[in-house]
């Protein structure tokens, strides 16, 4: 019945067009893509467990991750949702405080009904395995 609510509050967080609201998220897992050197594909790290809050904010377009240093990002556009066969893909072009811009991609994967938050950097990626909190 939990998966079951999970999935709905996520449906009606991504499929529809939300202002003014708040959605906090717990991380339990994160994951790090690098790059492996010249000619040498990246791989990503173990997955390390984490407990982190995660917030998405519409009123103020903004996503902050509470990691030890907390990275602050401003939504500067809201890009179309991708459906696939197996994923729901809700992503942003964001900018941080540096004035770096990002993607940040919430991923709804339908085959394993799990979510994962993607911070793409030019040089790396961070990979959260999310859980929305009540």
């Amino acid at each position: 019945m939990k998966l079951f609510k999970y999935i709905l509050i996520l449906f009606f967080l991504f499929g529809t067009t939300i202002y003014a609201q708040k959605f906090n998220f717990k991380a339990t897992n994160v994951s790090v893509l690098e790059p492996a050197g010249k000619g040498k594909p990246a791989k990503w790290t173990k997955p390390t467990p984490t407990e982190l809050i995660i917030s998405l904010d519409y009123d103020k377009d903004k996503i902050v991750i509470y990691s030890s240093e907390i990275q602050h990002y401003k939504i500067l556009e809201y890009l179309p949702k991708e459906v696939t066969k197996v994923d729901e893909i809700n992503s942003f072009i964001c900018r941080n405080h540096e004035g770096i811009t990002v993607k940040i991609a919430i991923i709804l994967r339908l085959d394993v009904k799990k979510a994962q938050l993607y911070v793409y950097h030019k040089n790396f990626t961070f990979a959260y395995d999310i859980l929305e909190m009540e």
